[in-house]
């Protein structure tokens, strides 16, 4: 009897405990849900705003916007940035013609610098040419006038001595003329001084003999005297003569040096004006030719942006339901767990086990 109150409320209380602790986490579950869908109806609204607006909000739309003006700001600095670079490209461009334009425009005038200072040259290689053409025609007319003056002199001495040696030839036979003169006056007056003394025949006849033979002897002596100077001067008027030929031939051929050496020396100046005139032309650039145009600058390629992607709105959250526990199972549960305790606990006393059992006696005797 007694075993079966123990029982009885160990089964009573065991379904209490039961019905309460089901009650308990059917509570704790309904509360944790109510939380759960309080919080997720928060962040459904945060992300995408009320559940009554239809249009999107809420932080999904804010992302969106953001994204959006990103996107904008985006296109705008990669415009800035293109139009800057076409921009420079395009200030290059004309900066680098210009360049062109300006080492053109340089060598254009290096080029015409050239030329006027070859023209130059050239002009004064010719009237140096002619500078010294007409000292080299006075030099050949002093070389010539010289040779002449030299000539001209020969010839003078030529004529005085010549002269002088006729005058020698004339003096010669005037002597000899006067002489024999004088010898013949002489056998006269000797032949008549003879005769006046009067002396006749035969020594009168030598005396006059031998006063003629020695006017002839004389005479002769005269003859032959005038004979060797004439052969004298003609002998030195034939020497004269011939250094006159060798003197001429000398002149003539100094005349002839001279005419070569001022062919020679006039070749070389035209030589001279040649080289000159050739180093003038070489002296001149090339003529400069423009570069070839740069090339122009283009459009840039813009790029191709893809449209934000716009979310839509999901489904609201789903509410979450709690997992409620039938507390009366429960307590029917626990009673029928209360009773099978107690059975097995009264099967152990009666079967005298060691323990409690001394003790269930002693309390319940």
């Amino acid at each position: 009897m007694a075993l079966a109150w123990i029982t009885g409320g160990m089964a009573v209380l065991q379904g209490g405990l039961g019905f309460l602790g089901s009650s308990s986490k059917n509570r704790q579950a309904q509360e944790a849900a109510a939380r759960q869908n309080e919080y997720q109806q928060k962040q459904y609204e945060f992300q995408y705003g009320s559940v009554y607006s239809p249009e999107l909000g809420g932080e999904a739309k804010r992302q969106y916007d953001f994204t959006v003006e990103g996107l904008e700001i985006t296109k705008r600095n990669n415009e800035r940035n293109l139009q800057f670079e076409e921009a420079n490209q395009l200030q290059r461009y004309d900066y680098g013609m210009g360049i062109r334009d300006y080492e053109y425009g340089r060598a254009r005038d290096a080029y015409d610098l050239s030329v006027s200072r070859a023209l130059q040259q050239k002009s004064f290689n010719e009237l140096a040419e002619n500078a010294a053409l007409v000292d080299q025609d006075r030099l050949i007319h002093e070389q010539l006038l010289s040779i002449a003056f030299d000539e001209t002199e020969t010839l003078f001495n030529y004529g005085a001595a010549a002269a002088g040696v006729g005058l020698k030839q004339r003096q010669a036979k005037a002597g000899a003329v006067t002489e024999a003169q004088a010898t013949r006056i002489s056998a006269l007056k000797a032949t008549g001084a003879a005769a006046a003394r009067g002396m006749a025949g035969r020594t009168a006849a030598k005396n006059v003999q031998g006063i003629l033979a020695e006017t002839g002897a004389r005479q002769a002596a005269i003859i032959d005297q005038l004979m060797f100077s004439t052969e004298a001067t003609d002998q030195e008027l034939y020497r004269m003569s011939q250094q006159l030929l060798f003197d001429q031939a000398g002149y003539e051929t100094s005349r002839e040096s001279a005419r070569m050496s001022d062919t020679a020396a006039r070749n070389k100046l035209r030589l001279q004006r040649l080289q000159a005139d050739i180093q003038a032309e070489a002296s001149i650039a090339l003529v400069p030719e423009i570069a070839p145009p740069l090339p122009k600058p283009f459009a840039l390629p813009r790029p191709e942006y893809q449209e934000v992607y716009k979310p839509a709105k999901p489904p609201r959250p789903q509410d979450n339901v709690p997992m409620l526990e039938n507390a009366w199972l429960s307590g029917l549960s626990g009673a029928v767990s209360g009773a099978q305790l107690g059975l097995s606990i009264g099967k152990g006393l009666y079967k005298g086990d060691s323990g409690g059992g001394d003790i269930i006696d002693q309390g319940w005797a």
